[in-house]
């Protein structure tokens, strides 16, 4: 197969440029998968890859035995459409695990999971 000029340099503009279609992907989160905080802690922050629609996103956060941690619905945070911040209490020590689904500014939907430790 042969590809004219344009064609090779259409796709090479393409490949290059941050694609409009992307999806929200979880890219960063306070606490940290993994990570191990304190019970005062009171709020998570998930970082997405593009802007997501928060009034059609959800967090769940659920201890070992299943039972939900004490969490609000997440809010946009000022400036960072990319960004939520998610009020949550934790009534026990051990571990805890997020359930989280996005919709992007693109409407793509996007979900996944990831788990910390609360200490008292």
């Amino acid at each position: 197969m042969r590809l004219s000029i344009p064609a090779v340099a259409a796709m090479l503009m393409l490949a290059a440029t941050p694609s409009a279609f992307a999806h929200a992907y979880l890219t960063k989160s306070s606490p940290a998968a993994g990570a191990v905080v304190g019970a005062s802690t009171s709020s998570m922050l998930l970082i997405f890859t593009e802007a997501v629609q928060p009034k059609f996103c959800t967090v769940t956060v659920t201890d070992s035995a299943g039972i939900p941690a004490d969490t609000g619905a997440p809010q946009a945070v000022p400036g960072h459409g990319n960004e939520l911040s998610v009020p949550v209490h934790f009534s026990r020590a051990g571990k805890y695990t997020v359930k989280w689904h996005a919709l992007s500014v693109d409407t793509h939907k996007t979900h996944g999971t990831f788990s910390f430790s609360v200490n008292q």
